[in-house]
């Protein structure tokens, strides 16, 4: 097995920044090698989808699973152009568990001009429909029973082709598998069809012919397909509807209340994302799953009550709905993704929580600026995510599970109003700008055994007084307390070696510092402007800066002595 390594990882530390347009899911795009293939994978979802990748010949097996860096990551997808201009591609093997795969990724390679490989007309691996010959098909065409994928653009050269027969074999029918097939007036969708990507029928013939549309729905069999603007803002789906395709409402501005069929199980990406009128949904209790960015800015979207026996939900899924004010998550929910509730402006109250939910992801709760108070959080909670709860300005009081033994970077970051905030004494590290901007937060207990105090943690908590360090903090780190102005002593703990730059840079009151034996260093500008700290007891040995202390340390007097240990 060849080595394996990551390629390209644009992660910029977004939390730092405005995130998430409501209409776009931004995730970092990490891609890896592995044997000579590129892979674009999905950390939090731990899939991968193969990329354009070097230009190769001979044979390609893809894996069902690829490890990076000692995680499985499962094979899905076989990206747009992935192969394409490979001339020496003889054979080609994927793995069941792809569900997309683009005819493009193979156009050009000597796999698909060899006509050994096209039986009938068609060009398949295993049960996966690669290309249709328009020799092999005039105006019907039925798609082979035990098809599982097909690809998109499969039939992109059989411009006769008017009808389509889909066999229930088929799971998923992909983002634009069809999309401008002009002459494509009829489908028949097998009953084992789940999933319908976004535009996947766009341009059609079926989406062209305004027979097709009822009352502003584009149903395709009991498929819900598209809406337009001659939809009713009191929406009624046909009961016999058992699914709804990604983007069917997107961006509706009429829409103001609709009601969900019983045989509908899911609500797929960004079904409702954008219907800024949308105030009232009436779905069933079995729906099992909300997609990403399903109803991202529906900006007049007050209460929505979530199904009994719902199970996922999608990265953003309610981000962007400035009007809701209160939560009631059902307790079958495992985890909570990235930006799920950014920016609903009016969330006040998070009226119970999952009772084995395990994450909170990253800017899960960011600029939720009404939201008062964070308790009754399960000991199953194991992690959140950076910026977790970053410009919640309202925020009084948060208590953390016993569970948790990370503070990541940014988790309250700009909580202006956080006044009490209790966390497990098996906290082990505070990362970066946990608590920065903190200003009414007057005391913390410094967990016994924190190992690590990120940098800039509590900048500019300007009430900040009252706190211990633990005596395992052997760094602390870059503008730690940077502006906490209202410190008036500090003790160094025993095993602190390093008191890097800025940490106390501007603590105006702070008096008396006590430091003990195995402190070795004390970089620039750590106690700046620091004016009412007149003097300081150093041990024998450690280095400071000349700037320690503000310019040429001149405010301050030092004094080296031994210290015993």
């Amino acid at each position: 097995m060849k080595a394996i390594h990551i390629l390209l990882s644009i992660a910029a530390l977004w939390v730092a920044m405005p995130i998430f347009a409501a209409k776009q899911a931004q995730q970092p795009i990490v891609r890896a090698n592995f044997e000579d293939i590129v892979y674009i994978i999905d950390e939090k979802a731990k899939t991968a989808i193969v990329d354009v990748s070097p230009k190769q010949g001979g044979d390609i097996d893809i894996p069902e699973v690829i490890p990076v860096n000692d995680v499985d990551y499962t094979v899905i997808g076989i990206g747009d152009k992935a192969f394409k201009g490979w001339k020496n591609l003889e054979s080609v093997s994927l793995p069941p568990t792809i569900k997309t795969v683009y005819r493009s990724a193979f156009e050009g390679t000597a796999f698909f001009k060899d006509t050994l490989n096209w039986n009938h007309g068609e060009l398949y691996i295993d049960s996966i429909l690669i290309a249709v010959c328009p020799d092999s098909c005039k105006t019907k065409y039925k798609i082979r029973p035990g098809t599982t994928v097909i690809a998109v653009g499969a039939l992109i050269d059989c411009k006769t082709v008017t009808q389509i027969w889909i066999p229930e074999s088929v799971e998923e029918i992909a983002p634009y598998t069809f999309k401008n097939h002009k002459n494509l007036r009829k489908f028949h969708i097998g009953s084992g069809v789940k999933r319908i990507g976004k535009e996947a029928f766009m341009g059609t013939a079926a989406w062209e012919n305004e027979g097709n549309w009822k009352k502003g729905i584009l149903y395709i069999d009991t498929c819900i397909i598209a809406a337009n603007a001659a939809i009713k803002p009191t929406c009624v789906i046909k009961p016999e509807s058992r699914l709804i395709a990604a983007g069917a409402f997107l961006n509706n501005p009429t829409l103001y209340s609709i009601n969900i069929p019983a045989r509908i199980r899911e609500i797929p990406d960004e079904a409702f994302c954008g219907c800024s009128e949308l105030g009232k949904i009436t779905m069933p209790a079995h729906i099992t799953k909300i997609g990403k960015l399903a109803f991202a800015d529906c900006q007049s979207l007050k209460y929505f009550s979530f199904p009994a026996e719902l199970k996922e939900i999608g990265m953003q899924a309610f981000s962007g709905c400035i009007a809701l004010q209160s939560v009631k998550l059902p307790d079958g929910i495992k985890e909570l993704p990235d930006g799920v509730f950014y920016r609903c402006l009016a969330l006040g109250t998070i009226s119970h929580w999952p009772k084995a939910i395990r994450e909170i992801g990253t800017g899960a709760f960011r600029d939720c600026s009404q939201l008062l108070e964070i308790k009754q959080l399960p000991i199953t909670l194991k992690k959140i995510g950076k910026g977790c709860f970053t410009g919640c300005t309202s925020l009084q009081e948060v208590t953390l599970p016993d569970s948790l033994i990370s503070i990541p970077a940014h988790c309250f970051d700009g909580c202006m109003n956080l006044q009490n905030c209790k966390i497990s004494d098996g906290v082990y590290d505070i990362d970066n700008y946990a608590f920065r901007g903190c200003i009414k937060l007057e005391s913390f207990k410094m967990p016994t055994f924190l190992f690590r105090m990120g940098e800039y943690a509590f900048m500019g908590c300007s009430d900040l007084k009252y706190f211990r360090l633990s005596d395992y903090t052997q760094v602390i780190e870059k503008g730690a307390f940077m502006g906490c102005t209202n410190i008036e002593k500090i003790d160094i703990p025993l095993r602190t070696q390093t008191i890097e730059s800025q940490v106390f840079s501007g603590c105006k009151l702070l008096r008396e510092v006590n430091f003990h034996s195995d402190l070795k260093l004390i970089e620039q500008a750590a106690f700046e402007n620091c004016t009412l700290l007149k003097k300081v007891f150093l041990p024998e040995g450690a280095e400071v800066h000349p700037n320690a202390f503000g310019k040429d340390n001149k405010l301050t007097k030092i004094n080296f002595v031994e210290v015993k240990k």
